[in-house]
């Protein structure tokens, strides 16, 4: 590939965080940047919408993030959108259940003591299993180097009861966490995915600990602003416009054929679409792409008449909701609207479920939990349901998660299910577009 001067150019498929990351990376360094989304809008599955019926802004699902996310805090400080999140001044999550509340706070401490001394706090645990902890933190500790070689064949609940980590301290803490962020069964989720997570959240310092979260809806936070970074620097990105077939000729990428006929020639190309819309314009170039699997994600969003809610977000315990997000807590705009998204995540057995059974399941389970909604009048409602919200982050999945570079030259791939080694997160679809650029301007010299 010659990319030896500036008017080298770059196709990037798909307007998520990853291709949106990579798009900016390679513009930011003058190398002219065409981004293809077959949608009407851009986000992936990381975007945000306005309910007609209250002019809330409504996410595809609730994001939260941490400040080890260090490529994403990168990307939005790149495009000037930094501002429009809101870091929490320390480590805290809160759990509801029918006995109460209780919060895992961590104290500004060196890692992992914060972490440690923020679960011997916890209520609603015995000492003995606090004290099994010390067994987790020591795992971390002692194979931080090799515990993808060590862990690679055990699943997060078989990693966990090798610790010594009782049903009722992975009910009331793990469990909760690992669906959160992994998006899928203890029983099938990789227990490396859960020990990177602790080793980036927990194991750096006390900022990469604390909680982050969008102020606006995920649309508003970067869509905008990367299609004028990237426009600006002489790109461009054209919407509702998808790809038919990759032009491959001698095992090099040359060009893309879209949907309207037209044939677009660059220097590169970076994917950043998940594995079934890969399928479709380049599976004769990569293997089983249709068997990867999918896990999904429902959002319940609910508005009452009166607050019903304190703190910004919740664990729930022993309910098949899992996650309440109070929007009004810090949406700028839903200051008044008593608007709470609650979430689902690894919804295998809801996907199906008709919305109207999801809000009356959601409220049960919030009422349960949460004394104030027992008196609240719902006033709205709206589901939100993502089907392939993740790819299905099992043993056998995250070995074959595919790398940046592919056997075509100058074809890249990225987004949040290649092998980042992270979750399926906004930080791993970041980490991968930042990645695929810095190939593509290695390459190029710039």
């Amino acid at each position: 590939m010659d990319m030896s001067n500036t008017t080298s150019h770059v196709i990037v498929i798909g307007g998520g965080f990853a291709g949106l990351a990579a798009a900016t990376a390679l513009a930011e360094r003058g190398i002219r940047v065409t981004v293809l989304e077959r949608r009407p809008r851009l986000g992936g599955r990381a975007y945000s919408f306005t309910d007609d019926a209250t002019g809330d802004t409504v996410d595809n699902g609730q994001h939260l993030m941490m400040g080890c996310y260090h490529e994403t805090m990168r990307f939005l400080e790149r495009i000037g959108s930094e501002k429009l999140v809101n870091w929490f001044p320390a480590p805290r999550v809160d759990f509801l259940d029918r006995d109460g509340a209780a919060a895992l706070i961590c104290p500004p401490l060196p890692a992992p003591l914060h972490m440690l001394v923020g679960m011997i706090r916890l209520r609603g645990i015995s000492l003995v299993e606090k004290l099994s902890l010390l067994r987790v933190g020591l795992a971390l500790q002692t194979s931080k180097k090799n515990f993808r070689a060590k862990y690679g064949d055990m699943s997060v609940a078989e990693w966990l009861t090798k610790y010594g980590q009782s049903a009722r301290i992975r009910e009331r803490f793990w469990d909760p966490f690992v669906i959160a962020t992994i998006n899928e069964d203890p029983a099938k989720a990789a227990a490396v995915l859960l020990i990177q997570v602790l080793n980036q959240g927990f194991g750096g310092t006390f900022e990469d600990s604390k909680m982050v979260i969008s102020k606006v809806g995920l649309s508003e936070l970067y869509t905008g602003q990367a299609v004028t970074f990237v426009e600006a620097r002489g790109g461009e990105v054209r919407l509702q416009t998808g790809v038919k077939r990759l032009v491959v000729e001698n095992g090099t990428f040359v060009g893309a054929e879209l949907s309207s006929g037209e044939t677009l020639m660059a220097d590169a190309c970076v994917s950043t679409v998940p594995p079934a819309d890969l399928a479709r314009f380049a599976g004769e170039y990569f293997l089983n792409l249709d068997t990867f699997g999918a896990a999904p994600i429902i959002s319940v969003n609910l508005w009452f008449d009166r607050p019903v809610m304190d703190a910004a977000f919740a664990g729930l315990i022993g309910t098949r909701v899992q996650w309440a997000f109070n929007k009004s807590a810090f949406a700028e705009d839903a200051a008044d609207s008593n608007h709470l998204a609650l979430i689902i995540s690894a919804a295998y057995e809801f996907a199906r479920v008709p919305n109207e059974e999801l809000v009356a399941l959601a409220l049960d389970d919030l009422r349960a939990v949460m004394p104030r909604a027992r008196e609240a009048t719902l006033l709205h409602s709206r589901v939100v349901k993502e089907f392939t919200a993740t790819f299905s982050a099992t043993v056998a999945n995250e070995r074959r998660r595919p790398n940046y570079k592919t056997a075509v030259a100058n074809l890249f791939l990225g987004g949040d299910w290649v092998n980042t080694g992270l979750p399926a997160t906004i930080e791993s679809a970041v980490v991968s577009g930042h990645r695929c650029a810095e190939l593509i301007r290695t390459e190029k010299g710039a």
